[in-house]
């Protein structure tokens, strides 16, 4: 069950994780989970928060999927998950079964209210299972690249 949507600031986040790149949005859930299994195969996901970040921003052919702890482990580098000044946050008392459809939910609402999302993704496992989503927005829709360069 979804808690409420809610437009906060973002802080940026200064964790350890590790990265993979993939091309299409169909290829992040086996990263994720390659990655999880990663971490996990160094103790560092148990009843710790884990954050993951979806960023297609700076590579439109590429989505860097990261997955980080607060402290640092074997083969963890140090990351920042950038913050926003406004962003759509969606709480779930437990893992949502398809993140995807959980993401195009959220979505959605956002264009209900005149609102895009702009990236980078974030989602945080919580230890207590939960799952919080938290994506930065801007107000209108986003304009094409022959929009941006006329």
């Amino acid at each position: 069950m979804a808690h409420g949507l809610a437009l906060v600031g973002l802080p940026e986040l200064e964790l350890h994780g590790m990265s993979e790149a993939v091309r299409d949005e169909t290829e992040i859930p086996r990263a994720v989970a390659r990655l999880l299994e990663r971490l996990n195969g160094q103790g560092a996901i148990e009843s710790r928060e884990v954050h993951l970040c979806y960023d297609g921003t700076s590579d439109r052919t590429l989505i860097r999927v990261t997955v980080a702890v607060g402290e640092p482990m074997m083969g963890t580098r140090p990351v920042t998950l950038p913050g926003a000044g406004t962003a759509a946050v969606i709480r779930f008392g437990e893992r949502p079964v398809n993140t995807g459809d959980a993401w195009l939910m959220l979505d959605t609402a956002l264009r209900g209210k005149g609102l895009t999302a702009v990236g980078p993704y974030r989602q945080t496992i919580h230890g207590d299972g939960s799952v919080t989503l938290a994506v930065p927005v801007s107000s209108g829709t986003p304009r094409t690249e022959a929009e941006a360069s006329a």
